[in-house]
């Protein structure tokens, strides 16, 4: 038995040997097929960049007028509304003032006093004569005293009414508010520390939600020298040069200063940009494995960002799928090799 033992014990020992490096082969070659990770890449590019400075503003009329009511007295008619066109010097209210009605009230009473008085003594001749004199008064008066027309300043649009027939209004009280429509500029709040990256007649580029596909162009045509105490705002003027019939008083915009070009500035897409704990980084494909470079940024320009160290033109960096690697990582750019692929072919 015991010899029949020490004859199987090398026997079990190259089994064992065998099967072990039967099973440590098999992981060993699916981790050198299976370890690329597929990402996508483009290369480092020398791009013109625009820093912009983006805020919202509101539209306003440059020209606003604030028709006055011209005596005391009262609406007797309002020839326009909210929202009517008007004229320069078109008439948009008359007013009778309340000397005219104390003057034609006191007329008409004197006629209504003769009237009485003649009925009870037709046949009295004095009586007949003050009758017409007073008669005679009653229509000069209406004819002489007429109700106070109130007229436009500026060609424009009703945006505000205070007054309805009838009111008893004083002298110099507010009844319309006129606004221009031909000229519109924009307000636009600007924080103490942006206000001067800007100039006077410094173009704008305004957007409005209203009208999505549409560009307005505009200008800077004054900067407010005070800064608000409450907000550290200033206000900034921006005189629409293209608005249409449509834009109205009161609407939001977004408007766009260019503060900065940059021209032949290294770029690299946003998305390729990692933002680490101490420092931002990036994968580049050195060869067939990734490395990840620490980045010195600058400005962003809506997808792309400015590099300032880090990176040289025609380093491929990673855009997609960067979260899976680390230095030394194998890689597969997506798309790699096709077009060789295509040109091979194209040469059979």
């Amino acid at each position: 038995m015991n010899k029949m033992m020490k004859s199987l014990i090398p026997v079990i020992i190259v089994l064992t040997f065998i099967s072990c490096n039967s099973k440590e082969s098999t992981p060993a070659k699916i981790n050198k097929s299976g370890s690329a990770k597929l990402v996508k890449a483009q290369p480092v590019e020398v791009r013109t960049l625009v820093d912009r400075l983006e805020l919202p503003g509101t539209i306003r009329a440059e020209n606003v007028a604030n028709i006055l009511s011209t005596a005391e007295g009262k609406i007797v008619k309002l020839l326009v509304r909210e929202g009517d066109a008007v004229r320069k010097d078109q008439v948009v209210v008359l007013i009778s003032p309340l000397i005219r009605e104390d003057i034609i009230n006191s007329a008409r009473l004197m006629v209504e006093a003769r009237q009485e008085a003649l009925s009870k003594n037709p046949a009295d001749p004095k009586l007949q004569k003050e009758l017409q004199q007073a008669k005679q008064d009653y229509q000069f008066a209406l004819q002489q005293y007429r109700e106070i027309p109130v007229t436009s300043p500026i060609n424009g649009v009703v945006s505000k009414r205070w007054i309805d027939i009838g009111d008893m209004m004083p002298a110099k009280q507010k009844l319309f508010e006129i606004q221009s429509s031909h000229r519109l500029r924009v307000d636009v709040s600007v924080s103490e520390l942006d206000i001067r990256k800007l100039h006077l007649k410094q173009d704008v580029r305004i957007l409005a939600d209203a009208f999505p596909d549409k560009v307005f162009a505009g200008r800077i045509t004054r900067i407010h020298p005070q800064i608000d105490t409450k907000t550290r705002n200033g206000l900034v003027e921006v005189q629409l040069l293209n608005p249409c019939p449509n834009l109205q008083s009161g609407m939001f915009v977004r408007t766009a200063f260019v503060v900065r070009v940059l021209k032949d500035v290294l770029a690299i897409p946003v998305q390729a940009v990692i933002d680490r704990p101490k420092a931002r980084t990036c994968f580049v494909v050195n060869g067939n494995k990734a490395k990840e470079v620490a980045l010195q940024t600058g400005l962003v320009d809506g997808e792309w960002v400015e590099i300032r160290s880090g990176l040289s033109v025609g380093d491929k960096v990673v855009v997609e799928g960067q979260q899976q690697l680390k230095t030394g990582t194998p890689v597969k750019i997506q798309g790699a090799g096709k077009k060789t692929a295509k040109t091979a072919g194209g040469q059979k």
